[in-house]
C-alpha cells in the first residue's frame, strides 16, 4: 500500500509539473480537458437510457411518434456529441502538438546549457535519453496523459451515471463487474511493470541503435563505409543490437500475455455470471425486457467504459507518468554556474595564474593533473606541449570552465575565476578545439558566433576578418559570398568545405570574438607539419599582443612562442623558451624535438 501511495503522490507531482507548464502555455488548454471529458461521457448515458424506453414503447403501446422521437434523440444526440468531441479534439491536438514542440524545444535548451562534465558521462547521456524516449512513444508525452486523464474523468462520470440508473434494477451485477474488473486490474499492473522494466534497460541499447542507425548514416561516415568495406561490421553490429532489443522485447510480451490471458478469462467469468442471471431474472418476471436491454447495455458500459476503463488509465497514467518524469529529471541536472556574480573588465584582464592546481574526472580516482603552478602573463604566447594523453587539453577545459579544478585555484586579476559570471567570465575566451565545430548555417552566421556582444551578432562580419584567416578569396568564389549555407543540412545547395578551408572559418570566429585570450588546442592536426607551422605562425601575428595559448603535437610549432611547458607525469615538467629547451640535456622537450627533426627540419632553416 505504501507502495502505491508513493507512485500515486509522484504521479500526482508529475500531472501538476506538466499541466502546470501547459496552462502557462495554453490558458485555455484546461477547458477543453473539462468539456471533452463532458461530452465523452454523455454517448454512453444515452446510449443506455433510450434503448430501455424504445424496447418498452415497442413491446407495450407501440406509439410510432414517440418511437420516431426516441429514435431521433439517440441518433442526434450521438451525432452531436460525438461532432462536438471530434472539434474539440482537433483542437486539442493542434494545442499539444504546440506543446510538444515547446518540449522538444526545452530538451534542446538544455542540453545546450547543461553543465559540460554531464555531457561526456554516462550520467548525462543515460539522462537525455530516458527524457527523449519518456516523451515518445512510452508516454505520448502532453497528449498521450491527456488521454488517460480524459478518460478517467469519463469513466468516473459514468460510473456515478450507471450507479444511479441501474443499483436499483440489480445490485448483484455491479458486484460481479467490481470482481472481475479487481482481478483484471492486477493483471494490467503487472504488465506494466514489465513494461517499465523494459523501460529502465533501453536507454543504453537504444543510444547504441541510434548510432547504427542515424549517425553511421550520415555523411561523416559515407567514405569510410565505402573504402574500408565496413557495411558488414555495421550490418552484423546492427543485427546484434536487435536481436538484444528482441529479446527484451519477448520476455516483456510472454509477461504481459500471461497476465493478459488471466485478465481475460476473469472477464469473460464475470459476464457469464451477470448474463445469466439477467436472463433468469426475465424468465422469473423479477425484471422487464427493458430493464434486461439497459442492464445489459450497462454491464458492458460499467465494465469495459467504466471500471476497466478507469483502472486501466488509472494506471496507464501513473506509468506514462513515471517515464515522462524522466524529463523532469533531466530539467533538473546542474547547468553551467555562474557561480560568482562579480564582472571581468577585458582592459584589467593581467592574465592567468595556476595556483597548486590539482584536477581528476568527476567520478574517477585517477589525477589528471597534479599540482599544477604556471602563470601565463598577459601578451604571452604559451605553447602547452606534452605526449597524447599528458593532459594539455584537459589544461585548456580548466581554463575554459568546463570543468572546475580539483585543488588549487586558478586567478585572475587576483581572484578565483569561479568569482566571476560565468556568462562574462567566458567572453575573455577565443577558442579553437581539434574538434571545432561549424554549424549548418550560413558562412556569416558561423562566424558571428564569435562576437562577444550577442545583441550586435545581426550585423555583417567585417571582411578584413575574411582577408585575415585566408578565406576571403575562397568566399568571395561563392554565388552568394558570405551568405552561402554550409553542409546539406537545410539546403541541397549547401557547400562543404575542405578541412583547410573549414579550419580557417573557425579560426575567423575565434578572430572576429576580439577576446584578451585566444586558444588553439590543435585545430591543425590533421594538416602537416609545415602547413601546421604557417598557420600557427601567421595566427601568432594576427592575435599580437593578445594572451595566446597554443596546443600541438608537433614541436616546430611551437619555436615562436615567449615559453613552452612542457606537461609530463601529471605536471608542469619543464618551463622556459624553445632555446632554453632544446638545450636542455636529457631534457623531455630535447628529446621529444629530437625524434620529431626529421618533419620538420626545413623549418627550422
Amino acid at each position: 500500500m505504501k507502495k502505491l501511495l508513493a507512485e500515486i503522490k509522484k504521479s500526482m507531482a508529475v500531472c501538476s509539473y506538466f499541466y502546470r507548464f501547459a496552462l502557462k502555455e495554453k490558458p485555455h488548454y484546461a477547458m477543453l480537458i473539462l468539456f471533452n471529458i463532458l461530452f465523452l461521457s454523455l454517448c454512453p448515458v444515452i446510449n443506455m437510457l433510450l434503448p430501455k424506453y424504445i424496447v418498452a414503447e415497442l413491446t407495450g403501446d407501440k406509439d410510432t411518434t414517440k418511437l420516431i422521437i426516441l429514435a431521433s434523440i439517440l441518433v442526434g444526440g450521438n451525432y452531436i456529441v460525438k461532432s462536438l468531441t471530434t472539434i474539440l479534439g482537433e483542437i486539442r491536438q493542434i494545442q499539444e502538438d504546440s506543446l510538444a514542440r515547446k518540449l522538444d524545444l526545452m530538451l534542446s535548451e538544455k542540453a545546450m546549457k547543461l553543465k559540460f562534465e554531464l555531457t561526456e558521462t554516462e550520467e548525462g547521456l543515460s539522462a537525455r535519453q530516458k527524457a527523449e524516449t519518456g516523451m515518445s512513444w512510452y508516454s505520448g508525452g502532453i497528449r498521450g496523459m491527456s488521454e488517460c486523464i480524459v478518460k478517467l474523468g469519463t469513466s468516473l462520470l459514468v460510473i456515478f451515471s450507471v450507479i444511479g440508473i441501474v443499483f436499483g434494477v440489480s445490485p448483484l451485477i455491479l458486484l460481479m463487474s467490481v470482481l472481475a474488473v479487481s482481478v483484471n486490474a492486477f493483471c494490467t499492473s503487472k504488465i506494466n511493470a514489465a513494461s517499465q522494466e523494459v523501460f529502465e534497460k533501453t536507454p543504453a541499447i537504444n543510444k547504441f541503435y541510434t548510432y547504427i542507425y542515424t549517425k553511421i548514416n550520415g555523411r561523416e561516415y559515407a567514405k569510410e563505409l565505402r573504402l574500408y568495406d565496413a557495411i558488414p561490421l555495421v550490418e552484423k553490429k546492427a543485427v546484434e543490437n536487435a536481436k538484444e532489443l528482441n529479446k527484451m522485447d519477448n520476455e516483456c510480451a510472454g509477461k504481459q500475455l500471461r497476465w493478459g490471458s488471466i485478465g481475460s478469462i476473469a472477464s469473460a467469468v464475470g459476464y457469464g455470471i451477470s448474463y445469466g442471471w439477467l436472463g433468469l431474472s426475465v424468465l422469473k418476471g423479477s425484471i422487464s425486457l427493458a430493464d434486461f436491454v439497459m442492464c445489459i447495455s450497462a454491464i458492458e458500459v460499467f465494465t469495459n467504459d467504466c471500471l476497466i476503463s478507469f483502472i486501466t488509465n488509472a494506471q496507464q497514467l501513473m506509468m506514462k507518468s513515471n517515464f515522462m518524469s524522466a524529463f523532469i529529471a533531466y530539467m533538473k541536472l546542474v547547468d553551467e554556474e555562474s557561480a560568482g556574480n562579480e564582472n571581468i573588465d577585458d582592459k584589467a584582464f593581467d592574465g592567468i595564474v595556476f595556483d597548486h592546481v590539482s584536477f581528476k574526472y568527476p567520478g574517477t580516482d585517477n589525477w589528471i593533473l597534479k599540482d599544477i603552478n604556471l602563470q601565463i602573463k598577459k601578451g604571452e604566447s604559451l605553447s602547452l606541449v606534452g605526449v597524447n594523453g599528458a593532459g594539455k587539453s584537459t589544461l585548456v577545459k580548466l581554463i575554459t570552465r568546463l570543468y572546475d579544478v580539483t585543488e588549487g585555484e586558478i586567478r585572475i586579476c587576483g581572484k578565483n575565476i569561479r568569482d566571476y559570471s560565468y556568462e562574462e567570465y567566458v567572453k575573455l575566451l577565443a577558442v579553437v578545439f581539434q574538434d571545432f565545430k561549424l554549424f549548418g548555417y550560413t558562412i556569416e552566421e558561423n562566424v558571428s558566433f564569435g562576437l562577444k556582444d550577442t545583441e550586435k551578432r545581426t550585423a555583417a562580419v567585417p571582411e578584413d576578418i575574411y582577408e585575415m584567416s585566408g578565406t576571403a578569396e575562397w568566399i568571395n568564389s561563392l554565388k552568394d559570398k558570405e551568405k552561402t549555407l554550409l553542409y546539406k543540412e537545410y539546403d541541397e545547395n549547401g557547400v562543404e568545405p575542405s578541412g583547410g578551408q573549414a579550419q580557417k572559418l573557425a579560426i575567423a570566429r575565434a578572430l572576429y570574438r576580439d577576446a584578451p585570450v585566444v586558444i588553439l588546442d590543435e585545430p591543425t592536426a590533421a594538416l602537416d607539419p609545415l602547413a601546421e607551422y604557417e598557420v600557427y605562425k601567421k595566427f601568432d601575428n594576427l592575435v599580437n599582443g593578445k594572451t595566446a595559448v597554443y596546443i600541438s603535437h608537433r614541436l616546430s610549432s611551437c619555436r615562436f612562442c615567449d615559453h613552452i611547458a612542457v606537461i609530463a607525469d601529471k605536471t608542469i615538467k619543464e618551463y622556459g623558451t624553445h632555446e632554453e629547451l632544446i638545450r636542455k640535456d636529457g631534457g623531455v622537450y630535447a628529446g621529444m624535438f629530437a625524434e620529431q627533426a626529421q618533419y620538420y627540419i626545413d623549418v627550422q632553416t
